[in-house]
């Protein structure tokens, strides 16, 4: 009896260093004529190569030669994603792009803190923008620099993104529960129907709104406190009235509720 051919699949994520041999190497796949024709082709060298954190699969026969290479990716907020299909038909390959729509689903995950919140998300694989948003959203009653303690437990529900059944982006925290030195703290996204806007809660009906913020700016540190100093540039003994905080360029502005900006740049 003749053994029936098997089609193996992997999925793998692009980097910004990758050439066609080296991505379809960690793929499981040699065949030099597939990597000739991403080579050459304009939709595959514009949107793969060179690129980085995007979602590849290969589907390859038995003997390693490529049948499909699949590449997802999200362009914009619109809740669409696209999809880069290279196919062998024959001894021949084409490529085509296919716009269609995201899925939502909800996922659980929670982790122990050994050293850092961070440290922690990434052991139980969860993305950094759900982490960020649980630290924000803990930051009024939890001080992430100075609190945390070893044996500290969280969890978490979360929004996915997925196209065709792979997660592409992480949506919103839809409730989180940390534990700080034996203390529980709860919170729960609630939103009205057919409201623009929601709000996160405690689990007895309290805004999780804060009159105030540890810091407008995250991963920022003072440069400059209220105090006492050495004005730089008069030279004098003086009282510093308010506080510097240093961040990179780029980093968000945080404030406690809506507003106007009502000026940016230099002054004097």
């Amino acid at each position: 009896l003749e053994a029936p051919g098997v089609s193996l699949f992997r999925s793998e994520q692009v980097r910004s260093s990758d050439t066609p041999e080296s991505l379809l190497q960690r793929l499981g796949v040699a065949d030099p004529a597939a990597a000739a024709f991403m080579r050459s082709d304009t939709p595959v060298r514009q949107n793969v190569l060179g690129r980085t954190g995007r979602i590849v699969s290969a589907e390859t026969t038995d003997d390693h030669r490529l049948v499909r290479l699949t590449v997802r990716w999200v362009p914009d907020d619109s809740g669409d994603f696209r999809r880069l299909v290279v196919e062998r038909a024959g001894d021949k390959f084409s490529s085509r792009i296919e716009t269609a729509r995201l899925t939502t689903s909800s996922r659980l995950a929670g982790g122990i803190i050994h050293s850092s919140l961070f440290a922690a998300t990434d052991a139980s694989n969860i993305p950094d923008s759900v982490a960020v948003q649980v630290a924000e959203l803990f930051s009024g009653n939890i001080d992430f620099r100075r609190a945390l303690r070893k044996g500290d437990r969280f969890s978490v529900v979360y929004e996915t993104r997925e196209a065709d059944g792979e997660p592409l982006a992480s949506g919103r925290v839809l409730s989180a529960e940390f534990v700080n030195n034996g203390k529980k703290h709860e919170a729960i996204w609630f939103q009205e129907p057919g409201a623009a806007k929601g709000a996160y809660y405690t689990l007895d009906g309290e805004s999780m709104r804060r009159a105030y913020l540890t810091s407008p700016v995250e991963f920022s540190r003072v440069t400059s406190g209220f105090k006492m100093r050495m004005h730089p540039i008069l030279k004098t003994w003086r009282a510093h009235l308010g506080m510097d905080i240093a961040a990179p360029t780029g980093t968000p502005v945080r404030t406690v509720g809506d507003g106007v900006v009502e000026f940016a740049g230099v002054q004097n």
